[in-house]
């Protein structure tokens, strides 16, 4: 029997406040998702909703150190050895592992750089008529690039960047492409990206 769609009253959404560990001043961003979003579409909504560029192997954690990933992917080449305890994302929803307000849970991108995001459910509401979702509502500073080096390389680019006498300065800025602004932070930008995952 095909199972009906939901009605727009049926939806819930959960609020989500997501904080990159280990960098102050903090950069974070407030998302708004379905809470039947399977995991591997928030992937894509947190990559959309920081800049990343899609190009590195993730995994979610819940608060009993349960792996959520991509095993249409290479978890078993990179990073997993197999583990066969790692659940396939595409099965499991937002609610499923963070059901309720200030329910925690993690997402890792970037084996190498290690970029740790803390997600905490800030509430579950009902769905409001004619808003698409996802969304992203709020957030602050631009997300540090691809591939630097994980927070110590972060910390050495920035260092770089901020003074022309610095060794690396020219080095970093070519690398880069383009101007960084750290503190840079476009909401509408952001949340058109965020809203281009179905």
């Amino acid at each position: 029997m095909a199972s009906r769609k939901k009605t727009t009253s049926e939806l819930s959404i959960h609020v989500l406040y997501v904080e990159l560990v280990g960098i102050q001043p903090v950069i974070w961003r407030e998302l708004l998702v379905r809470s039947d979003m399977p995991l591997s579409k928030l992937h894509d909504v947190l990559q959309e909703a920081f800049g990343w560029n899609h190009s590195h192997m993730h995994v979610f954690e819940d608060t009993s150190r349960r792996r959520y990933g991509d095993m249409a992917g290479e978890a078993d080449d990179r990073g997993f050895g197999g583990d066969a305890s790692l659940r396939d994302e595409r099965e499991y929803s937002v609610a499923d592992i963070a059901p309720r307000a200030r329910s925690l849970f993690g997402y890792i991108y970037d084996f190498g750089d290690d970029w740790v995001h803390r997600l905490r459910v800030k509430k579950v509401q009902p769905a409001e008529p004619g808003k698409r979702y996802p969304a992203c509502v709020a957030g602050a500073r631009a997300a540090p690039p691809d591939d630097c080096g994980g927070v110590p390389g972060y910390e050495r680019l920035l260092k770089a960047l901020e003074d022309p006498e610095h060794g690396e300065h020219e080095e970093m800025r070519q690398w880069l492409g383009g101007p960084y602004d750290p503190e840079a932070f476009d909401l509408k930008s952001t949340d058109k990206a965020v809203r281009t995952i179905s």
